[in-house]
C-alpha cells in the first residue's frame, strides 16, 4: 500500500503545470546586453539581446554551451597557451606559434624558424633558411657534402690544398679553410662541377653546371635540371621584392623556391596561405585560392575543395553557358518565340 501511494504522488508532481524536469541549457542565462555578457559560453556572441553560439569554423548555429577553462598543449588547439613561443590568436581564441616560430610535427611545441649550423632542428627548412647550404641530420643543422663550416658559414671547399690564404688565388678562391686544409670558396661562390675553382650562382632559369649554382639564389630547394636551374616538385618560384633606399640602383630581381602550401596547413594571416608563382604574377586580378581561417589554409569563397586541393568555381553564368543542357534549353526558347509571336 505505502508503495501503491508513493506512485500516485509521483504521478500528480509531475502533472503540476509548476512543476518540470530542467535539462542543463534550460539553467543558462542568455539573455545579453553585449558581447561579453555572451563570452562565457564557446564561441557566443549577443544578437538581438540573446546570446547565440556558432560552430567551430562555420556560421551555424548550435546550442550554447558553457566555456570550458581548460589548458591545451596543442598549437592551433583553444586558448589559453601554456607551450613556450605560443601566442593565443585574439580573434580565433587558438594557439599559434609566435612570429619567427614553427610548430613542431606533433604540433605540441614550437620550434624556431631557423637555425644555424650547430643547432637543434627536426625539419629540413628550418636549416636551409639560416644556411641554404645546410642539412638537418641526426636533429642537428650540419653542412652539407662537400661544404665545410667556416665562421658560422658553410662553404664550398675545393680539391686544390692549402696552408694559406695566398694559396687559393690561382683557383678562384679567397681563402684556406684550415681545419681541411683545403682552399674554399667565399659567401655567394661554389665550386664548379670537379672542385677546381669557384663559379657564381645562378638565378632562375639560368644555365648550371649542378644543383649548389643554383642554391646561391634561390635557396635550399633549387635544383639543376637539363642545365638550368629551377624548383624541386614540392616548391615553387616566389618572385621576393627587394628594399631599396632611394638614393641606391635597384638590385638584381630576386626569385626563390617556396614550399608548396598544402590545404589545412597551419597560418597566422592570408598571406601565408598565398601561393603566387611566377606564371600567375600576369593575372594579379585572380581570386586567391586559400585564406588563413581559424588559423588553418583554407579554400576561399570562389574556390571549392576537390582531391585535397582548392579548385575555382565558375560563375553562375559561366556554368550555364557549359552546361550541357543550355544550348537545348535555347533552343525551346527561340522555338516558342517563333511559335507564339511569329519572329
Amino acid at each position: 500500500m505505502p508503495m501503491m501511494m508513493l506512485a500516485w504522488i509521483v504521478v500528480l508532481l509531475a502533472g503540476l503545470p509548476g512543476l518540470r524536469i530542467c535539462r542543463a541549457e534550460d539553467l543558462l542565462e542568455l539573455s545579453c546586453s553585449s558581447d561579453a555578457q555572451c563570452s562565457q559560453f564557446e564561441r557566443g556572441r549577443c544578437l538581438d539581446m540573446v546570446c547565440i553560439c556558432t560552430a567551430r569554423g562555420a556560421g551555424e548555429r548550435v546550442t550554447c554551451s558553457p566555456l570550458e577553462k581548460k589548458l591545451t598543449n596543442i598549437i592551433g588547439g583553444p586558448c589559453p597557451c601554456p607551450m613556450p613561443h605560443a601566442d593565443c590568436h585574439p580573434r580565433w581564441d587558438q594557439c599559434l606559434c609566435s612570429a619567427g616560430h614553427v610548430p613542431s610535427g606533433d604540433r605540441r611545441r614550437c620550434l624556431p624558424e631557423a637555425v644555424a649550423p650547430g643547432g637543434e632542428c627536426e625539419f629540413q627548412r628550418q636549416c636551409q633558411l639560416a644556411d641554404r647550404f645546410s642539412s638537418c641530420s641526426g636533429g642537428q643543422c650540419i653542412c652539407t657534402s662537400q661544404f665545410e663550416l667556416h665562421e658560422g658559414r658553410c662553404l664550398a671547399v675545393l680539391q686544390s690544398i692549402c696552408g694559406v690564404d695566398k694559396d687559393c688565388g690561382s683557383c678562384g678562391a679567397s681563402l684556406c679553410l684550415t681545419k681541411v686544409k683545403k682552399c674554399g670558396c667565399a659567401a655567394g661562390y661554389v665550386h664548379n662541377h670537379n672542385m677546381t675553382k669557384c663559379v657564381t650562382g645562378s638565378g632562375y632559369g639560368a644555365s648550371c653546371e649542378h644543383s649548389a649554382q643554383c642554391k646561391v639564389k634561390l635557396g635550399g630547394d633549387a635544383k639543376c635540371l637539363d642545365h638550368q636551374c629551377g624548383c624541386r616538385p614540392s616548391h615553387y618560384p616566389r618572385r621576393v621584392a627587394n628594399a631599396v633606399a632611394k638614393e641606391e640602383e635597384p638590385e638584381e630581381e630576386r626569385i626563390t623556391c617556396e614550399p608548396i602550401v598544402p590545404f589545412g596547413a597551419l597560418c597566422l594571416h592570408d598571406g601565408q596561405c598565398r601561393m603566387q608563382s611566377l606564371l600567375e604574377e600576369t593575372n594579379g586580378t585572380a581570386p586567391a585560392p586559400m585564406v588563413c581561417k581559424w588559423g588553418e589554409c583554407s579554400c576561399s569563397e570562389s574556390h571549392r575543395l576537390e582531391d585535397n586541393k582548392c579548385i575555382r568555381v565558375e560563375s553562375g553564368a559561366s556554368r550555364m553557358q557549359h552546361h550541357p543542357l543550355a544550348f537545348l534549353l535555347l533552343g525551346l526558347l527561340q522555338f516558342t518565340m517563333i511559335l507564339y509571336y511569329g519572329v
